[in-house]
């Protein structure tokens, strides 16, 4: 059998083309609320700059168990404190109600990750989700994000 009739397969003819390199994916804003650093993301759906921040700050086995540690010895004081209490002296019931004002608490939180601000809802927005403009548009740009990706996923699938 003779030569290929198309000699672009040639190793000669392979030395102008590079090496496809793998693509990376942009720089993003970190999600966590107050730090909003600039980062390279290692896996697709890093929402946060470093794997220390965002919902895995808990997940550290020693900080378990030294905080497992910490709550047995207060739960061991709370059981002596119980039991060398006095008895109670009953109270005499007071006409007046107490009223809590609504000033110190919240009816809801902000639904951004690693965001624990409260805000009462406004009557013109009963559905109110998050405590400012610039955290909802952080939780909108990770869903449109994780969107477009699973559409090019689904693309890929199909072919």
């Amino acid at each position: 059998m003779g030569p290929p009739e198309s000699p672009t397969g040639h190793p000669e003819n392979q030395e102008g083309r590079r090496k496809r390199l793998a693509r990376q994916p942009r720089t993003r804003c970190c999600l966590l609320k107050g730090c909003e650093r600039r980062f390279h993301p290692r896996q697709a759906r890093q929402r946060y700059c470093s794997e220390r921040r965002g919902g895995r700050r808990n997940s550290d086995t020693g900080r378990r168990r030294r905080s497992q540690q910490k709550r047995n010895g207060q739960g061991r004081r709370y059981r002596d404190r119980v039991k060398n209490r006095k008895p109670a002296e009953p109270e005499a019931v007071n006409d007046a109600a107490r009223v809590i004002t609504t000033e110190h608490f919240f009816d809801h939180c902000c639904d951004r990750p690693s965001c624990y601000e409260g805000f009462v809802w406004a009557r013109r927005s009963p559905l109110q989700r998050f405590c400012s403009h610039a955290c909802r548009h952080a939780l909108e740009r990770v869903r449109e994000r994780e969107r477009r990706w699973k559409q090019a996923r689904d693309l890929i699938r199909r072919y």
